[in-house]
C-alpha cells in the first residue's frame, strides 16, 4: 500500500503543476502545501524531475482508464466509438472550468528536449492514446487503421488547443463531423 505522505505529495504536486505549470512550481511550495518535510520528498522521489515523471505517469494512467471507460459507454460499435471520442473529451476535460490545455502537451512545451523524462512520458501518453484509436479502427475494419488513428489524434490535439486558447464551444461539433467523415471514408475504402 502506498505511503499516505507519498500520496499527499503526488496529489499536491498534480494540483499545483496543473494550475501553475511544471517548471514554475517549486519544491518548497509543494512541500508546504502537502505538509511534508523535504526529507520525505526525497524518501519517495530522487528529484523534482522524478516527482514530475511520477505525476505524469499517474495522470496518464488515470485519464486513459476514464477515457476508455467513457468511450465504451458512449457508443456500441468501434466505428461509433471513434466518432464519440470528441464528445467524451469535452465531457471529461474540455468543458471543465479552468481547462488550459492537455497537461501532456503543456509539459512537452515546458521540457522541449525530447530526451527529458517529462517529455518522454508526455510522448508515451500521446502514443498510447493513438494506439487505442488504432485498436478501435482495426476493430471497426477501417482501411489504413494507423493513418486513421493518426488523423483522429491530430484532430483531437487541434480541438483541445482551440478549446483551451479560444474557448470555442462549437469545436466539438466540428471535430465530431470531421471524425465522422474520416471514419466513413476509411470504412468505405475497406469495403
Amino acid at each position: 500500500m502506498p505511503s499516505s505522505k507519498r500520496e499527499a505529495l503526488l496529489n499536491t504536486a498534480t494540483r499545483l503543476f496543473t494550475d501553475q505549470g511544471f517548471k514554475a512550481t517549486g519544491i518548497a511550495e509543494i512541500l508546504g502545501a502537502a505538509g511534508v518535510a523535504k526529507g520525505t520528498l526525497y524518501q519517495h522521489f530522487e528529484s523534482k524531475e522524478a516527482l514530475i515523471e511520477a505525476v505524469l505517469r499517474r495522470m496518464g494512467e488515470h485519464y486513459r482508464a476514464r477515457f476508455v471507460e467513457a468511450i465504451e459507454r458512449a457508443a456500441d460499435t468501434p466505428a461509433e466509438r471513434l466518432v464519440a471520442v470528441f464528445e467524451v473529451q469535452e465531457r471529461l476535460s474540455w468543458s471543465k472550468v479552468g481547462f488550459c490545455g492537455c497537461p501532456f502537451t503543456r509539459v512537452a512545451g515546458e521540457f522541449a528536449d525530447r530526451k527529458h523524462p517529462a517529455h518522454r512520458v508526455a510522448a508515451l501518453n500521446k502514443r498510447l492514446m493513438t494506439a487505442y484509436l488504432k485498436d478501435l479502427a482495426l476493430q471497426a475494419g477501417a482501411a489504413g487503421p494507423e493513418g486513421l488513428a493518426t488523423q483522429l489524434a491530430m484532430l483531437l490535439e487541434g480541438a483541445a488547443v482551440l478549446h483551451a486558447v479560444a474557448g470555442q464551444g462549437e469545436v466539438t461539433c466540428h471535430a465530431t463531423a470531421a471524425a465522422r467523415t474520416l471514419v466513413q471514408s476509411a470504412l468505405a475504402a475497406a469495403a
